[in-house]
């Protein structure tokens, strides 16, 4: 029977594009699917299968850098993007109310509030590492052990940062204007029926400890296209991914670093830089080194021998399900752990941007391409990627829990 499902996503790459193939399976079933965004990613939803509907976005006006060492003011951003979400949603879908919402977990205030508005069930997408009382993404990015940090903190805060009350606070504001009884806490910290998580338990970080209400699907990967085309350089020298993602990819003197790093070397470089820097800017680049906007990774990584990233979880899980070894630069708190976790599984190697020049670089490089150890482990991550399922088993999930709900 086909059923209608409403999928709900701030516009940031990396957490749209891991549930596009969802999408187009749901579709391919004979489902209706509508897609809740901000009008940059109109058209990628809907040529993903999706009726899309658009809210008044401010997200891409946040100050990045802030975001990316502050979480009081992301708390503050995502919850703007709710506030937009459920507005549209309550006056545009109240009379064409779905059977289940979909929706990435960054914008869970707006689904978990809009399920309880409309009495429906929902499925919370985690494309990032998702928490438990074992493992805490939150405090892993903004709460290290010490500035230096190489790891995850062992211990949480003993006392509630100042920023969560106010948090708390416009949740509990949200939940009265649409009527909905909930305490915040019990909004916010809620663990939904069901999570996909589009990474592969065996990355997860206390994969173990999570149950059945986590279905680790891993990397949903679908049509690619939009973001054009690539073709393979002639020539055997063995290629590098080099891309610091679609948010955090402003940072000229990283790629000006890279080119410098493989100038003259026995490696094809092909960079991406999200649109962050004017490709001019870069001056002179050497035959082996290309530079784009947008390539698709998965394209790039079917030839790849290495991939220099940011450590956004996008491009780590792309790699894994290659099975190309990584040397990642983490330059936010987001990204850290992503790193950290590609080390400790032995699936690459952590370069801090500090210490970021073109002989580090070629020195992790070398050292990386060189370790037989690497790339075993990063086969065997490979086959876990293939055997999490993927969009097909993320749609069945779904489906099942949209059964159970009924």
């Amino acid at each position: 029977m086909s059923r209608h499902f409403l999928f709900m996503c701030h516009p940031d790459h990396g957490h749209v594009i891991p549930n596009l193939a969802v999408v187009t399976e749901l579709a391919a079933r004979g489902h209706r699917v509508t897609y809740l965004t901000a009008p940059s990613m109109a058209e990628i939803a809907s040529e993903a299968g999706a009726t899309v509907v658009t809210y008044p976005s401010r997200y891409r006006d946040a100050d990045f850098t802030r975001v990316a060492n502050d979480p009081g003011y992301l708390m503050g951003v995502l919850l703007d993007e709710s506030e937009a979400m459920l507005a549209t949603a309550t006056a545009e879908l109240d009379g064409d109310r779905p059977d289940c919402l979909v929706y990435d977990t960054s914008v869970l205030y707006a689904a978990r509030v809009l399920a309880r508005h409309w009495d429906i069930p929902a499925t919370q997408v985690i494309p990032v590492f998702a928490s438990n009382e074992h493992f805490s993404f939150l405090n892993a990015m903004y709460n290290p052990d010490s500035d230096a940090a190489e790891r995850p903190a062992a211990e949480r805060p003993k006392e509630m940062p100042e920023w969560v009350g106010a948090t708390m606070g416009r949740i509990g504001a949200l939940c009265a204007r649409y009527g909905v009884a909930a305490a915040p806490h019990e909004v916010w910290f809620e663990v939904p029926p069901l999570s996909l998580v589009t990474v592969p338990r065996e990355f997860q970080y206390a994969g173990e400890t999570f149950d059945e209400r986590f279905a680790f699907v891993g990397p949903c990967v679908g049509d690619r296209s939009f973001l054009g085309s690539w073709t393979p350089p002639a020539g055997d020298l063995p290629v590098v991914l080099v891309s610091l993602g679609a948010v955090f990819n402003e940072d000229e003197g990283f790629f000006r670093t890279c080119v410098e790093a493989f100038r003259g070397r026995p490696w094809h470089a092909v960079m991406t830089t999200g649109g962050g820097v004017d490709r001019a800017s870069l001056g002179d680049l050497p035959p082996n080194v290309e530079v784009h906007d947008f390539v698709p990774h998965v394209a790039v990584l079917e030839h790849a021998s290495l991939c220099v990233t940011h450590a956004g979880m996008g491009t780590v899980m792309e790699a894994l399900r290659s099975g190309t070894p990584m040397v990642c630069v983490p330059g936010s708190a987001l990204d850290r752990p992503t790193g950290w976790r590609v080390r400790e599984l032995g699936l690459g190697t952590v370069l801090s941007p500090a210490d970021l020049t073109p002989a580090t670089l070629v020195d992790a490089v070398t050292s990386v391409l060189g370790d037989p150890e690497v790339a075993a482990r990063s086969d065997l991550l490979r086959k876990a990627v293939a055997e999490a399922g993927g969009a097909a088993r993320a749609a069945d999930e779904v489906e099942k829990h949209l059964a159970r709900s009924r």
